[in-house]
């Protein structure tokens, strides 16, 4: 029975999720969605895009030249005028007198003639050197502002005789509508007989003749044409927008103050948009398009359709499909869930059993590792923090140790009999001080200004009974007195240093103890001129007892104190980055560095 379910449904059971999937919904999902949506849907729309950005390009290329011809007949109105004006000036009285009527009729009819034979010319202007106004109409003789006509003037005036172009404005005056912004033209008279200046002349173009032409050439109803000044200012529009004004759209303006001849599809008012934009050189002009990308589309909600009915048909297959599956792997995620959970509430004891070897397979032989490294883990740290805490009652033990007392007390009674009351007095004091200090109520964390003074109470003692031995000194920066340090870490690096280095010395030794902070790091160096040690020997004190299976129980507890003491301390309790490093050699001496941490928190406490 066992073998024939195998032979029904173990192949497939233990395939790969992905590969189970695939067998079951690449027909009923993949293909139809691969064959229409793309093709309908992605395709089409890259065509459309494509196909209108290039018409247009093409349209603005055409918008581009409409414009350029309007502005050529402008300046072929100005340089024709210019010669009809030579003419009509020297048939009349000089334009030094007085206002004369046949001049004025006779110049402000050759502006009039300009404007039949040019029509895209909507009004002009002379203004002679005298200051007398001519104009095509008298209502652009009007309202003349003395200090902008003789601005303007000058600016034309400092010209060689080529037409140029002022930006597009409204005006009120030398205007026939002081509501339509107009672009015009400049160009200084000058006679062709002697050279002398008549006179400038003024050709104004409507803003509603450029916008003429791009509502001409825009084919697509829902696209806007913008022509758009080097400062980003519109100045015409195929729509009605705010005219010379910045673009209102920030993203918008940014594009078109970046592109000089590009199209790209950008989010505009949080709307897909099509932009082209093409560089009108003539006048310093940019000539940008702005399309909706859902304008294009259109058709495309059709093929949507269909592709949602399409993918209801594949639906109804899948849930047949789900159901299928739901056996092979429903169940057994529904199995890791209840194991997850009983894990989230602390049962480490937990196994889960899936029997497949697909992925879920692998998730239960992953979870049931993670719970034993887990498991282990606990193990490691609760023996590491029994090891530190025995480490530090091990230290605390050696620092109480009868024969440092007993030591201690002799020296007090015989300094006493030597009647030198004053050191009586200071070796008392600096016993009770290292002793308080010591136990400090069992607080495990001090500051290294409380372990300095450990130093100093521990380092007056000793050098009170080994006088004759060594002297020292202690220079330790004041920026790292704050900060915390391991009770007892300096005081057994001394202690070693003292008997083991300088009381071997055959004369006098020196025993110098400098902290400071250096890259982030807190460094305590205690130096001695002792004998010094071998590098087999400083590997024996930094080597843990448990890393000498062979030792005897005695060398493993003898071991326990001193500097490997204070090493395992602080590695336990900061990481294994830091440290004792003891840097020796016979007959000289020895420096033995402490490196710490200079903030942060550990066991719940902070060290900063």
């Amino acid at each position: 029975m066992t073998n024939h379910k195998r032979h029904n449904g173990g192949w497939f059971r233990d395939r790969r999720i992905r590969t189970k999937i695939l067998l079951v919904y690449l027909p009923l999902l993949l293909i139809p969605f691969l064959v229409l949506g793309y093709t309908g849907n992605a395709v089409y729309s890259k065509v459309v895009v494509d196909k209108t950005a290039k018409g247009f390009a093409d349209n603005s290329a055409l918008i581009i030249s409409r414009l350029n011809g309007m502005l050529a007949n402008v300046e072929s109105s100005a340089n024709m005028l210019s010669l009809n004006l030579n003419r009509a000036i020297e048939n009349k009285s000089d334009l030094s007198s007085d206002f004369d009527l046949s001049r004025y009729t006779a110049i402000t009819t050759q502006l009039s003639l300009a404007l039949l034979v040019f029509p895209d010319v909507e009004s002009a202007l002379f203004i002679d050197t005298k200051g007398r106004i001519y104009g095509s109409h008298p209502k652009i003789e009007e309202h003349q502002p003395l200090r902008v006509r003789n601005e303007l003037y000058q600016s034309i005036d400092d010209t060689n005789g080529v037409t140029i172009w002022l930006p597009m404005q409204r005006r009120e005056y030398w205007v026939t509508d002081v509501q339509a912004p107009v672009l015009t033209a400049g160009k200084k008279i000058v006679d062709i007989n002697s050279g002398k200046t008549l006179g400038i002349l003024l050709l104004n173009l409507k803003e509603s003749k450029l916008s003429a032409v791009l509502q001409t050439m825009n084919a697509e109803p829902s696209a806007q044409y913008l022509i758009v000044d080097s400062s980003g200012n519109v100045v015409s529009a195929s729509k009605k927008v705010d005219l010379l004004l910045p673009i209102g759209n920030s993203d918008l303006l940014s594009w078109v103050n970046s592109h000089i001849q590009s199209a790209d599809i950008k989010d505009i008012n949080r709307e897909k948009t099509l932009l082209t934009i093409r560089s009108f050189e003539k006048l310093g002009w940019k000539l940008v398009s702005v399309t909706p990308l859902k304008a294009l589309t259109t058709d495309l909600e059709q093929i949507k359709i269909t592709l949602m009915m399409i993918a209801g048909v594949c639906v109804l297959f899948a849930a047949i499909g789900v159901a299928y599956l739901s056996k092979w792997i429903a169940n057994p995620i529904v199995r890791l869930a209840k194991s997850m959970k009983g894990f989230q509430e602390g049962d480490l004891d937990g196994r889960l059993t899936i029997e497949s070897k697909d992925e879920l397979g692998l998730f239960a032989a992953g979870f049931n590792e993670m719970t034993r490294r887990i498991k282990s883990l606990l193990a490691n740290i609760k023996f590491e923090q029994k090891q530190k805490r025995e480490y530090e009652l091990a230290l605390i033990q050696s620092q109480i140790k009868p024969h440092f007392l007993y030591n201690t007390l002799d020296v007090i009674y015989a300094l006493s009999e030597m009647g030198r009351i004053k050191d009586v007095q200071r070796t008392t004091k600096a016993l009770a001080d290292f002793y308080r200090l010591t136990l400090n109520q069992g607080k495990e964390l001090i500051s290294i200004e409380q372990e300095v003074r450990i130093l100093k109470d521990y380092l007056a003692i000793q050098h009170i009974r080994y006088s004759d031995v060594f002297t020292y000194s202690i220079e330790v920066d004041q920026e790292i007195l704050p900060h915390s340090i391991l009770k007892l870490t300096v005081q057994p690096v001394i202690e070693n240093a003292i008997y083991h280095g300088l009381k071997l010395r055959q004369d006098k030794g020196h025993l110098h103890v400098r902290g400071y902070l250096e890259y982030g790091l807190i460094h305590i160096k205690v130096s001695d001129n002792g004998v010094g040690m071998s590098p087999e020997k400083i590997r024996m004190l930094l080597r843990s007892p448990v890393e000498e299976p062979g030792s005897s129980r005695e060398l493993k507890q003898e071991m326990s104190f001193g500097l490997r003491n204070v090493n395992e301390r602080i590695r336990l309790s900061f990481g294994e980055q830091y440290g004792l490093t003891i840097e020796s050699e016979l007959g000289k001496g020895t420096t033995v560095t402490i490196t710490l941490p200079s903030g942060g928190t550990f066991g719940g406490l902070a060290y900063d």
